[in-house]
């Protein structure tokens, strides 16, 4: 820490707190949840907390003759004061009614000084050669984040407070109508009856073998989908650029062909076809990092800066899990846990935002060894960790992808979706029909005329 600032702290809340905990029983536990002796500055009190802490944890008593005590035997007493300290702690409290803000004053303060220390931590970092930049930042993204956790007290909630803010929320449901989403709504309407849309906080896993569409079918999702409000949905594409993701929302758009969106291969009426869908495209809010280099670190920071710009932010979209890396792995961790790693990191994520997430995944090969193609959840790829944090996972499979050879002049395609997982709500299968020269999903039946 730089010597010639002071470092935040205030004795008279760190007094304040203490006194408090030898006046109340009852400060003296939610006290104990939310301080740790470090939290305290002065070196006095913080030994004096820590005396407290002790008795505490052994179920002895705690108040102003007992502290003075334990102080005595253990030959601290007169090295933190004597009697004048003791006096000091009893005269420092006039109410308990403020302890908790007294307390919060007390680790608001702990905070900063960890803040301090961080700061002279990422200097000393910057200097050393050894350490690439990203993994500086990286770094020093985990500094700030774990100095600025706020340990608080949690308090054991009475279902008779609870009830009434549920049954309100269902009352509202019902009025919004049965079926209709209360989440992201994705645009289809048998996906939005089985997840009542894509829920604030919530991981979900689109999971396939390479080619039948889940890129496709998730930038549907974000193009379609979000009925009327047109909030901001933030896509990570790490296996395709900008450019040609939003070629596909184009063609998905306009209804012409992608091929000939490619070529140039197209007629004037078709070219005013595109040129209204750039104008529809425009409008929407859809952001795009195509990075393929991007780390679960530097996803979870560009989340939470487009957070602070986005306060509204509606979907995330990761394309796809498996091209991401966790960005800490070492020699020793396999692929399985750098997957777990990653997964995690998304899901926490979510729960931070507050918001949906879609993340891809690939099925391994095993689906193709079997005479019945159609995937199960044991065949997602690298960590069985992706199954235990999606709160949804949504298993894609085309009949017709094994037999495009004999076909090719097939256009429409059915999907089959099953829902192997839904955390809240039921399981199942539904169908889709892909338009596969523009790469767009509708409702089964949706494009026959196409």
């Amino acid at each position: 820490m730089t010597p010639d600032i002071q470092p935040p702290n205030s004795p008279e809340a760190e007094l304040a707190v203490i006194g408090s905990c030898l006046l109340s029983p009852e400060v003296l536990s939610e006290t104990m949840e939310l301080l740790r002796p470090d939290d305290f500055y002065d070196p006095a009190l913080r030994k004096t907390f820590e005396v407290i802490a002790e008795m505490y944890r052994d179920d002895r008593p705690v108040d102003m003759v007992t502290v003075q005590i334990e102080l005595n035997s253990r030959g601290m007493l007169e090295a933190l004061g004597g009697q004048a300290f003791i006096a000091s702690l009893a005269a420092s409290v006039t109410t308990t009614l403020n302890s908790a803000y007294h307390a919060g004053i007390v680790r608001e303060n702990s905070i900063r000084r960890k803040l301090f220390a961080v700061s002279d931590e990422i200097k000393a970092m910057s200097t050393n050669n050894s350490l690439s930049t990203r993994e500086i930042i990286e770094h020093a993204e985990k500094l700030l984040f774990d100095a600025a956790q706020n340990k608080t007290a949690t308090d054991f909630k009475h279902v008779r407070d609870i009830i009434g803010p549920v049954f309100v929320d269902v009352e509202e449901r019902l009025e919004q109508n049965a079926g209709t989403a209360t989440g992201y709504p994705t645009g289809f309407a048998d996906l939005d009856s089985f997840t009542g849309g894509l829920q604030p906080g919530s991981l979900n896993i689109i999971a396939a073998r390479p080619s039948m569409g889940k890129t496709a079918f998730a930038v549907n999702i974000a193009q379609f989908g979000g009925g009327d409000s047109n909030r901001p949905v933030l896509i990570f594409s790490l296996e395709m650029p900008a450019e040609q993701l939003v070629l596909r929302m184009l063609a998905a758009e306009s209804g012409v062909d992608l091929s000939a969106l490619s070529n140039g291969t197209f007629d004037t009426h078709a070219f005013d076809m595109v040129k209204e869908a750039c104008g529809i495209l425009a409008r929407k809010n859809i952001f795009i990092n195509d990075d393929s280099n991007i780390t679960a670190i530097d996803f979870r920071t560009r989340c939470r800066r487009f957070k602070t710009r986005h306060q509204d932010l509606a979907l995330v979209i990761v394309d796809y899990l498996q091209l991401m890396s966790s960005g800490e792995r070492r020699a020793s961790d396999g692929r399985q846990q750098e997957v777990s790693d990653i997964s995690r990191m998304i899901k926490a994520t979510a729960r931070e935002l507050k918001c949906p997430v879609i993340a891809l995944s690939q099925l391994s090969r095993a689906t193709e060894q079997r005479t019945e193609k159609k995937p199960q959840l044991s065949d997602l790829r690298d960590s069985g960790a992706i199954e235990q944090d999606a709160d949804v996972v949504l298993l894609m499979f085309r009949e017709d992808y094994y037999s495009e050879n004999e076909n090719n002049d097939l256009t429409n395609s059915k999907a089959d979706i099953r829902v192997a997982k839904n955390r809240n709500g039921r399981t199942g299968v539904f169908h889709l029909t892909f338009a596969r020269e523009i790469t767009r999903f509708g409702n089964f039946g949706e494009f026959d005329g196409f």
